[in-house]
Protein backbone atom coordinates (compact mmCIF):
# COMPACT_ATOMS: atom_id res chain seq x y z
CA UNK A 1 0.00 0.00 0.00
CA UNK A 2 1.13 3.12 -0.96
CA UNK A 3 2.14 5.83 2.12
CA UNK A 4 0.54 8.69 2.17
CA UNK A 5 2.87 12.14 1.31
CA UNK A 6 1.96 14.35 4.02
CA UNK A 7 2.81 18.19 3.22
CA UNK A 8 5.29 17.24 0.45
CA UNK A 9 7.77 19.99 -1.40
CA UNK A 10 5.45 21.36 -4.23
CA UNK A 11 8.15 20.71 -7.23
CA UNK A 12 7.41 23.91 -9.45
CA UNK A 13 8.77 24.25 -13.54
CA UNK A 14 7.72 27.39 -14.50
CA UNK A 15 8.55 28.56 -18.48
CA UNK A 16 12.07 30.47 -18.76
CA UNK A 17 12.46 34.32 -19.06
CA UNK A 18 11.57 36.71 -16.35
CA UNK A 19 12.92 34.66 -13.13
CA UNK A 20 13.27 37.54 -10.90
CA UNK A 21 9.80 37.97 -10.79
CA UNK A 22 8.64 34.72 -11.09
CA UNK A 23 10.57 33.25 -8.14
CA UNK A 24 8.76 36.33 -6.01
CA UNK A 25 5.64 35.40 -7.24
CA UNK A 26 5.64 32.00 -6.79
CA UNK A 27 7.41 32.40 -3.25
CA UNK A 28 4.90 34.39 -2.08
CA UNK A 29 1.51 32.57 -3.13
CA UNK A 30 3.18 29.35 -2.52
CA UNK A 31 4.98 30.10 0.56
CA UNK A 32 4.27 33.49 2.43
CA UNK A 33 -0.16 33.01 2.02
CA UNK A 34 0.01 28.75 1.58
CA UNK A 35 3.35 27.85 3.63
CA UNK A 36 4.50 25.41 1.79
CA UNK A 37 7.18 24.50 0.89
CA UNK A 38 8.61 24.76 -3.18
CA UNK A 39 11.40 24.31 -5.24
CA UNK A 40 11.43 26.49 -8.45
CA UNK A 41 13.15 25.25 -11.99
CA UNK A 42 12.70 26.95 -15.20
CA UNK A 43 11.75 24.54 -18.02
CA UNK A 44 10.72 25.66 -22.04
CA UNK A 45 6.96 25.73 -23.03
CA UNK A 46 3.89 28.10 -21.73
CA UNK A 47 2.15 26.56 -18.83
CA UNK A 48 3.28 26.29 -15.38
CA UNK A 49 3.38 22.70 -13.87
CA UNK A 50 3.25 21.97 -10.55
CA UNK A 51 4.14 18.40 -9.00
CA UNK A 52 4.83 16.60 -5.57
CA UNK A 53 8.35 15.55 -4.61
CA UNK A 54 7.60 11.83 -3.58
CA UNK A 55 4.43 11.36 -5.73
CA UNK A 56 4.20 8.27 -7.13
CA UNK A 57 0.87 8.53 -9.00
CA UNK A 58 2.96 11.93 -11.06
CA UNK A 59 -0.07 14.20 -10.70
CA UNK A 60 0.21 17.74 -12.37
CA UNK A 61 -1.41 21.11 -11.99
CA UNK A 62 -0.65 22.98 -15.11
CA UNK A 63 -1.23 26.46 -14.81
CA UNK A 64 -1.48 28.89 -17.98
CA UNK A 65 1.41 31.63 -18.38
CA UNK A 66 0.13 34.92 -20.08
CA UNK A 67 1.76 37.53 -17.98
CA UNK A 68 5.07 36.63 -18.55
CA UNK A 69 5.28 35.69 -22.21
CA UNK A 70 5.52 39.25 -23.16
CA UNK A 71 8.59 40.24 -24.97
CA UNK A 72 11.05 41.39 -22.35
CA UNK A 73 11.40 44.90 -24.82
CA UNK A 74 7.78 45.54 -24.18
CA UNK A 75 8.26 45.03 -20.45
CA UNK A 76 6.95 48.10 -18.47
CA UNK A 77 5.14 49.35 -21.53
CA UNK A 78 1.16 49.57 -22.07
CA UNK A 79 0.85 47.03 -24.27
CA UNK A 80 1.17 44.92 -21.12
CA UNK A 81 -1.85 45.67 -19.85
CA UNK A 82 -4.79 43.11 -20.44
CA UNK A 83 -7.39 44.27 -22.38
CA UNK A 84 -10.86 45.20 -20.98
CA UNK A 85 -13.61 44.18 -20.16
CA UNK A 86 -12.12 41.89 -18.59
CA UNK A 87 -13.14 37.76 -19.13
CA UNK A 88 -15.28 36.23 -16.11
CA UNK A 89 -15.17 32.82 -15.36
CA UNK A 90 -17.72 31.37 -13.58
CA UNK A 91 -15.48 29.40 -10.80
CA UNK A 92 -18.48 28.13 -8.45
CA UNK A 93 -19.39 26.06 -11.36
CA UNK A 94 -16.18 24.19 -11.72
CA UNK A 95 -14.68 24.73 -8.22
CA UNK A 96 -18.13 24.25 -5.93
CA UNK A 97 -15.82 24.35 -2.96
CA UNK A 98 -13.95 27.13 -3.38
CA UNK A 99 -13.88 30.09 -1.43
CA UNK A 100 -14.90 33.24 -3.39
CA UNK A 101 -16.95 36.51 -3.09
CA UNK A 102 -19.00 35.78 -5.81
CA UNK A 103 -19.50 32.76 -8.15
CA UNK A 104 -17.43 34.60 -10.95
CA UNK A 105 -14.59 35.70 -11.09
CA UNK A 106 -12.58 38.32 -13.18
CA UNK A 107 -9.58 37.13 -15.03
CA UNK A 108 -6.49 39.33 -15.22
CA UNK A 109 -5.03 37.28 -17.31
CA UNK A 110 -5.21 34.15 -19.14
CA UNK A 111 -6.78 32.08 -21.86
CA UNK A 112 -9.56 29.16 -21.74
CA UNK A 113 -9.68 26.50 -24.05
CA UNK A 114 -12.83 26.27 -26.05
CA UNK A 115 -14.44 28.67 -23.69
CA UNK A 116 -13.35 26.37 -20.33
CA UNK A 117 -10.89 27.70 -17.57
CA UNK A 118 -10.47 24.57 -16.03
CA UNK A 119 -10.18 20.68 -17.69
CA UNK A 120 -9.24 18.49 -15.17
CA UNK A 121 -8.94 14.17 -14.33
CA UNK A 122 -7.68 12.05 -10.93
CA UNK A 123 -4.16 12.53 -12.24
CA UNK A 124 -3.95 16.46 -13.90
CA UNK A 125 -5.67 19.40 -13.89
CA UNK A 126 -5.44 22.38 -16.31
CA UNK A 127 -5.79 25.79 -15.23
CA UNK A 128 -6.61 28.87 -17.98
CA UNK A 129 -6.39 31.53 -15.35
CA UNK A 130 -2.31 33.28 -14.63
CA UNK A 131 -2.78 32.93 -11.11
CA UNK A 132 0.68 33.84 -11.01
CA UNK A 133 0.76 36.12 -13.30
CA UNK A 134 -2.56 38.16 -12.15
CA UNK A 135 -1.44 38.26 -8.82
CA UNK A 136 1.90 39.55 -9.69
CA UNK A 137 0.01 42.35 -11.69
CA UNK A 138 -1.53 43.47 -8.35
CA UNK A 139 0.62 42.57 -5.55
CA UNK A 140 3.66 44.88 -7.37
CA UNK A 141 1.07 47.68 -8.44
CA UNK A 142 2.57 46.95 -12.11
CA UNK A 143 -0.12 49.32 -13.27
CA UNK A 144 0.71 52.24 -11.12
CA UNK A 145 4.32 51.71 -12.50
CA UNK A 146 2.92 51.84 -16.62
CA UNK A 147 0.42 54.54 -16.16
CA UNK A 148 0.85 58.35 -15.51
CA UNK A 149 -2.44 59.69 -14.26
CA UNK A 150 -2.07 60.85 -11.15
CA UNK A 151 -3.96 63.81 -8.99
CA UNK A 152 -3.53 66.92 -7.15
CA UNK A 153 -1.04 65.40 -4.79
CA UNK A 154 0.68 63.11 -7.69
CA UNK A 155 -1.06 59.69 -6.26
CA UNK A 156 -2.49 57.27 -8.46
CA UNK A 157 -6.53 57.54 -8.42
CA UNK A 158 -8.37 54.43 -8.06
CA UNK A 159 -10.64 55.70 -10.61
CA UNK A 160 -7.62 55.29 -13.17
CA UNK A 161 -7.45 51.25 -11.44
CA UNK A 162 -8.17 48.02 -12.98
CA UNK A 163 -10.12 46.94 -10.06
CA UNK A 164 -12.22 49.85 -9.97
CA UNK A 165 -12.74 49.94 -13.72
CA UNK A 166 -14.01 46.11 -13.88
CA UNK A 167 -15.87 46.83 -10.23
CA UNK A 168 -13.67 44.35 -8.06
CA UNK A 169 -11.79 46.86 -5.73
CA UNK A 170 -14.40 45.87 -3.23
CA UNK A 171 -12.81 41.87 -3.21
CA UNK A 172 -9.41 40.70 -2.51
CA UNK A 173 -8.74 39.00 -5.77
CA UNK A 174 -5.61 38.04 -5.11
CA UNK A 175 -6.99 35.86 -1.95
CA UNK A 176 -9.61 34.77 -4.61
CA UNK A 177 -6.88 33.00 -6.85
CA UNK A 178 -4.89 31.84 -4.05
CA UNK A 179 -8.25 29.79 -2.56
CA UNK A 180 -8.53 28.45 -6.47
CA UNK A 181 -4.78 27.69 -6.28
CA UNK A 182 -5.22 25.93 -3.02
CA UNK A 183 -8.33 23.98 -4.27
CA UNK A 184 -6.59 22.41 -6.89
CA UNK A 185 -3.78 21.21 -5.30
CA UNK A 186 -5.96 20.06 -2.60
CA UNK A 187 -8.02 17.79 -5.21
CA UNK A 188 -4.38 16.44 -6.48
CA UNK A 189 -3.23 16.06 -3.10
CA UNK A 190 -6.02 15.94 -0.37
CA UNK A 191 -3.31 15.02 2.79
CA UNK A 192 -1.52 18.60 2.13
CA UNK A 193 -2.40 20.71 5.08
CA UNK A 194 -1.85 24.75 4.62
CA UNK A 195 -0.73 27.36 6.92
CA UNK A 196 -3.91 28.83 8.63
CA UNK A 197 -3.72 32.63 8.94
CA UNK A 198 -5.48 34.76 11.88
CA UNK A 199 -8.09 37.14 11.44
CA UNK A 200 -7.64 40.04 13.34
CA UNK A 201 -8.53 44.24 13.25
CA UNK A 202 -5.62 46.37 12.17
CA UNK A 203 -6.32 50.36 14.49
CA UNK A 204 -3.91 53.47 12.91
CA UNK A 205 -4.08 56.53 13.60
CA UNK A 206 -2.10 59.60 11.32
CA UNK A 207 -1.23 62.06 14.02
CA UNK A 208 -0.97 65.05 11.28
CA UNK A 209 -2.78 67.66 13.62
CA UNK A 210 -2.69 66.68 17.34
CA UNK A 211 -3.37 69.77 19.26
CA UNK A 212 -5.24 71.93 16.26
CA UNK A 213 -6.47 74.54 17.98
CA UNK A 214 -3.73 74.92 19.81
CA UNK A 215 -1.62 75.74 16.99
CA UNK A 216 -3.87 77.36 14.61
CA UNK A 217 -3.41 81.46 14.34
CA UNK A 218 -6.46 83.32 15.50
CA UNK A 219 -7.38 84.29 11.86
CA UNK A 220 -8.29 80.46 11.11
CA UNK A 221 -9.37 79.64 15.17
CA UNK A 222 -12.40 82.23 14.75
CA UNK A 223 -12.79 80.90 10.91
CA UNK A 224 -13.04 77.50 12.88
CA UNK A 225 -15.09 79.00 15.19
CA UNK A 226 -17.56 80.59 13.11
CA UNK A 227 -18.34 77.38 11.07
CA UNK A 228 -19.03 75.58 14.42
CA UNK A 229 -21.68 77.81 15.59
CA UNK A 230 -22.87 78.62 12.08
CA UNK A 231 -22.92 75.52 9.97
CA UNK A 232 -22.69 72.77 12.63
CA UNK A 233 -24.58 74.33 15.59
CA UNK A 234 -22.31 73.75 18.11
CA UNK A 235 -21.43 76.10 20.85
CA UNK A 236 -19.43 74.00 22.93
CA UNK A 237 -16.73 72.82 20.46
CA UNK A 238 -16.56 76.62 19.72
CA UNK A 239 -15.82 77.37 23.22
CA UNK A 240 -13.18 74.80 23.53
CA UNK A 241 -11.35 75.82 20.62
CA UNK A 242 -11.18 79.28 21.74
CA UNK A 243 -9.77 78.46 25.58
CA UNK A 244 -7.75 76.09 23.95
CA UNK A 245 -5.74 78.82 21.36
CA UNK A 246 -6.13 81.32 24.70
CA UNK A 247 -5.01 79.37 27.14
CA UNK A 248 -2.60 76.99 25.22
CA UNK A 249 -4.11 74.08 26.89
CA UNK A 250 -3.69 71.23 24.89
CA UNK A 251 -5.95 68.80 27.31
CA UNK A 252 -9.10 71.52 26.25
CA UNK A 253 -8.35 70.99 22.65
CA UNK A 254 -10.94 69.14 20.71
CA UNK A 255 -8.52 67.26 18.89
CA UNK A 256 -7.47 65.89 21.61
CA UNK A 257 -9.39 62.59 21.51
CA UNK A 258 -5.93 60.34 21.93
CA UNK A 259 -7.36 59.22 25.57
CA UNK A 260 -10.97 58.15 24.11
CA UNK A 261 -8.62 56.32 20.81
CA UNK A 262 -6.99 54.44 23.58
CA UNK A 263 -9.56 54.16 25.67
CA UNK A 264 -11.80 52.52 22.69
CA UNK A 265 -8.81 49.90 21.47
CA UNK A 266 -8.48 48.75 24.61
CA UNK A 267 -12.30 48.33 25.23
CA UNK A 268 -12.75 46.11 22.55
CA UNK A 269 -8.82 44.35 22.80
CA UNK A 270 -7.11 46.00 20.26
CA UNK A 271 -3.73 47.52 19.86
CA UNK A 272 -3.63 51.08 18.17
CA UNK A 273 -0.64 52.74 16.27
CA UNK A 274 0.04 56.06 16.22
CA UNK A 275 1.96 57.29 13.34
CA UNK A 276 4.14 60.62 13.76
CA UNK A 277 5.30 63.52 11.35
CA UNK A 278 8.88 63.88 12.83
CA UNK A 279 9.82 66.78 9.99
CA UNK A 280 7.86 69.44 7.73
CA UNK A 281 8.63 69.27 4.02
CA UNK A 282 6.01 70.63 3.00
CA UNK A 283 2.58 73.57 4.13
CA UNK A 284 1.10 69.54 4.44
CA UNK A 285 2.64 69.05 7.22
CA UNK A 286 1.17 70.34 10.42
CA UNK A 287 2.73 72.48 12.57
CA UNK A 288 4.09 70.72 15.75
CA UNK A 289 7.87 69.54 16.37
CA UNK A 290 8.72 65.62 17.41
CA UNK A 291 10.53 67.25 20.20
CA UNK A 292 7.58 69.76 21.57
CA UNK A 293 7.23 68.81 25.11
CA UNK A 294 3.40 68.11 24.69
CA UNK A 295 4.18 65.68 21.95
CA UNK A 296 6.81 63.77 24.26
CA UNK A 297 4.34 63.26 26.80
CA UNK A 298 1.81 62.42 24.14
CA UNK A 299 4.29 58.91 23.07
CA UNK A 300 5.17 58.73 26.26
CA UNK A 301 1.42 58.15 27.43
CA UNK A 302 0.66 56.01 24.08
CA UNK A 303 3.84 53.82 25.31
CA UNK A 304 2.77 53.48 28.67
CA UNK A 305 -0.18 51.96 28.01
CA UNK A 306 0.86 49.38 25.44
CA UNK A 307 0.21 51.03 22.13
CA UNK A 308 2.58 51.36 18.97
CA UNK A 309 4.42 53.87 17.78
CA UNK A 310 5.51 54.82 13.69
CA UNK A 311 6.11 57.19 10.77
CA UNK A 312 3.89 59.41 9.27
CA UNK A 313 6.39 60.11 6.79
CA UNK A 314 6.11 64.18 5.78
CA UNK A 315 4.59 65.07 2.21
CA UNK A 316 7.58 65.32 0.13
CA UNK A 317 9.42 62.76 1.43
CA UNK A 318 8.09 59.86 -0.45
CA UNK A 319 10.79 59.18 -2.81
CA UNK A 320 13.33 61.12 -1.31
CA UNK A 321 15.84 58.09 0.60
CA UNK A 322 17.42 60.97 2.28
CA UNK A 323 14.87 62.18 3.79
CA UNK A 324 13.24 59.44 4.84
CA UNK A 325 16.19 58.25 6.72
CA UNK A 326 16.54 61.35 8.88
CA UNK A 327 12.63 61.42 9.51
CA UNK A 328 12.98 57.87 10.75
CA UNK A 329 16.53 58.42 12.86
CA UNK A 330 14.07 61.30 14.61
CA UNK A 331 11.86 58.56 15.80
CA UNK A 332 14.12 56.26 17.11
CA UNK A 333 15.70 59.25 18.59
CA UNK A 334 13.18 60.08 20.62
CA UNK A 335 12.22 56.42 21.63
CA UNK A 336 15.51 56.13 22.56
CA UNK A 337 15.26 59.49 24.88
CA UNK A 338 11.83 58.25 25.82
CA UNK A 339 13.16 54.65 26.65
CA UNK A 340 10.91 53.34 23.89
CA UNK A 341 11.73 49.69 22.30
CA UNK A 342 9.62 48.33 19.59
CA UNK A 343 10.73 45.13 17.87
CA UNK A 344 9.18 46.15 14.43
CA UNK A 345 9.03 49.66 12.99
CA UNK A 346 6.42 50.97 10.17
CA UNK A 347 4.08 53.46 9.57
CA UNK A 348 2.46 55.44 6.25
CA UNK A 349 2.97 58.28 3.86
CA UNK A 350 1.49 61.57 4.41
CA UNK A 351 -1.60 62.12 2.09
CA UNK A 352 -1.47 58.93 0.96
CA UNK A 353 1.68 59.73 -1.74
CA UNK A 354 3.51 56.75 -2.94
CA UNK A 355 5.26 55.88 -6.06
CA UNK A 356 6.04 52.77 -7.82
CA UNK A 357 8.83 51.47 -7.13
CA UNK A 358 10.61 54.75 -5.44
CA UNK A 359 8.83 54.43 -1.94
CA UNK A 360 9.00 50.83 -1.02
CA UNK A 361 12.74 51.08 -1.91
CA UNK A 362 13.48 54.40 0.51
CA UNK A 363 11.42 52.76 3.04
CA UNK A 364 13.48 49.30 2.74
CA UNK A 365 16.89 51.33 2.62
CA UNK A 366 16.20 52.86 6.08
CA UNK A 367 15.61 50.35 7.28
CA UNK A 368 11.78 50.08 8.44
CA UNK A 369 9.89 47.03 8.39
CA UNK A 370 6.68 47.76 6.68
CA UNK A 371 4.35 49.98 5.56
CA UNK A 372 0.74 50.31 6.04
CA UNK A 373 0.11 53.23 3.28
CA UNK A 374 -1.38 51.08 0.11
CA UNK A 375 -5.10 52.23 -0.47
CA UNK A 376 -6.67 54.89 -2.47
CA UNK A 377 -7.13 58.29 -1.68
CA UNK A 378 -10.62 58.08 -3.49
CA UNK A 379 -12.03 55.32 -2.45
CA UNK A 380 -12.17 52.25 0.00
CA UNK A 381 -11.07 48.53 -0.74
CA UNK A 382 -8.24 46.70 -1.93
CA UNK A 383 -6.08 48.24 -3.84
CA UNK A 384 -2.99 45.33 -4.00
CA UNK A 385 -5.97 42.77 -4.04
CA UNK A 386 -5.34 41.95 -0.64
CA UNK A 387 -6.11 41.85 2.57
CA UNK A 388 -3.20 40.07 3.86
CA UNK A 389 0.71 41.59 4.42
CA UNK A 390 3.33 40.85 1.78
CA UNK A 391 6.91 41.13 0.55
CA UNK A 392 7.45 43.76 -1.89
CA UNK A 393 9.24 43.53 -5.11
CA UNK A 394 10.99 46.73 -6.69
CA UNK A 395 9.42 46.40 -9.98
CA UNK A 396 12.51 48.56 -11.82
CA UNK A 397 15.75 46.53 -9.59
CA UNK A 398 13.86 43.35 -10.20
CA UNK A 399 14.29 41.95 -6.68
CA UNK A 400 12.72 41.25 -3.81
CA UNK A 401 12.52 43.26 -0.64
CA UNK A 402 12.67 42.75 2.86
CA UNK A 403 10.16 45.40 3.43
CA UNK A 404 6.23 43.86 4.12
CA UNK A 405 3.27 45.92 2.81
CA UNK A 406 0.59 45.89 5.36
CA UNK A 407 -2.50 47.09 2.88
CA UNK A 408 -4.65 49.82 4.45
CA UNK A 409 -8.59 48.98 3.87
CA UNK A 410 -10.41 52.21 5.06
CA UNK A 411 -9.58 55.49 5.49
CA UNK A 412 -12.43 57.76 7.49
CA UNK A 413 -11.12 60.72 5.36
CA UNK A 414 -12.14 58.58 1.91
CA UNK A 415 -15.54 57.73 3.44
CA UNK A 416 -16.92 60.92 4.42
CA UNK A 417 -15.16 63.44 2.63
CA UNK A 418 -17.07 64.99 -0.40
CA UNK A 419 -13.95 65.30 -2.84
CA UNK A 420 -14.06 61.65 -2.39
CA UNK A 421 -17.29 59.08 -1.74
CA UNK A 422 -19.08 61.72 0.62
CA UNK A 423 -21.06 58.72 1.96
CA UNK A 424 -23.68 59.04 4.94
CA UNK A 425 -23.06 57.68 8.21
CA UNK A 426 -24.83 54.76 8.09
CA UNK A 427 -23.79 54.21 4.28
CA UNK A 428 -20.04 54.56 5.79
CA UNK A 429 -20.71 52.26 8.39
CA UNK A 430 -22.30 49.17 5.89
CA UNK A 431 -19.33 49.79 3.74
CA UNK A 432 -17.03 49.57 6.60
CA UNK A 433 -18.95 46.53 8.02
CA UNK A 434 -18.52 44.57 4.38
CA UNK A 435 -15.30 45.12 4.01
CA UNK A 436 -14.43 43.72 7.54
CA UNK A 437 -16.42 40.93 7.01
CA UNK A 438 -14.61 40.30 3.50
CA UNK A 439 -11.20 40.05 5.64
CA UNK A 440 -12.79 37.84 8.27
CA UNK A 441 -13.85 35.50 5.34
CA UNK A 442 -10.08 35.46 4.22
CA UNK A 443 -8.62 35.37 7.36
CA UNK A 444 -6.85 38.62 6.68
CA UNK A 445 -6.72 41.87 8.56
CA UNK A 446 -8.71 44.38 8.33
CA UNK A 447 -6.83 47.73 8.53
CA UNK A 448 -8.25 51.05 9.49
CA UNK A 449 -7.08 54.34 9.32
CA UNK A 450 -8.85 56.67 11.70
CA UNK A 451 -7.19 60.09 12.72
CA UNK A 452 -7.45 62.06 16.12
CA UNK A 453 -9.28 64.76 14.46
CA UNK A 454 -12.45 63.14 12.41
CA UNK A 455 -13.59 62.36 16.79
CA UNK A 456 -14.06 65.90 17.06
CA UNK A 457 -17.74 66.40 16.72
CA UNK A 458 -20.35 64.20 18.69
CA UNK A 459 -21.49 61.94 15.63
CA UNK A 460 -17.94 61.22 14.60
CA UNK A 461 -17.15 59.99 18.04
CA UNK A 462 -20.84 57.69 17.91
CA UNK A 463 -19.98 56.29 14.42
CA UNK A 464 -16.30 55.67 15.55
CA UNK A 465 -17.84 53.66 18.49
CA UNK A 466 -20.89 52.06 16.51
CA UNK A 467 -18.19 50.82 13.78
CA UNK A 468 -15.61 49.21 16.55
CA UNK A 469 -18.88 47.55 17.65
CA UNK A 470 -20.05 46.21 14.57
CA UNK A 471 -16.54 45.06 14.08
CA UNK A 472 -16.35 43.17 17.11
CA UNK A 473 -19.68 41.39 16.13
Amino acid sequence: MQAKIVNPILQICCPRGYNPERIYIIRALIENYLGLGCIINEVAGEEYLISALGDSDQKELRISDRLFQSPLALWGGPSVLSSQPLERWAVSQDLPEVNSITDSIPVIFGKSSHGYWIENNEKCIWLGLDIFGSAFFMLTRYEEFLKGERDEHNRFPATSSLASRENFLDRPIVDEYVEILWSCIKRLWPEIRRRQHSFRIMLSHDVDSPFMSSEMNWTAILKSMAGDVIKRNNLRIAVRRFSSRAMKKTSSDPSNTFGLIMDLSEQYGHQSEFYFIPDHTSKYDGCYHINDPSILGLIGRIHERGHHLGLHASYNSYRNPQQITSEFKKILNVATRLGIEQKLWGGRQHYLRWENPATWQTWEDAGLNYDATLSYADRVGFRCGTCKPFPVFNIQSRRELRLIEYPLVVMDKTLFSRKYMGLLPEQALEKTFRLCRTCQQFSGIFSMLWHNTSLVFDWEKSFYIETLKALDS
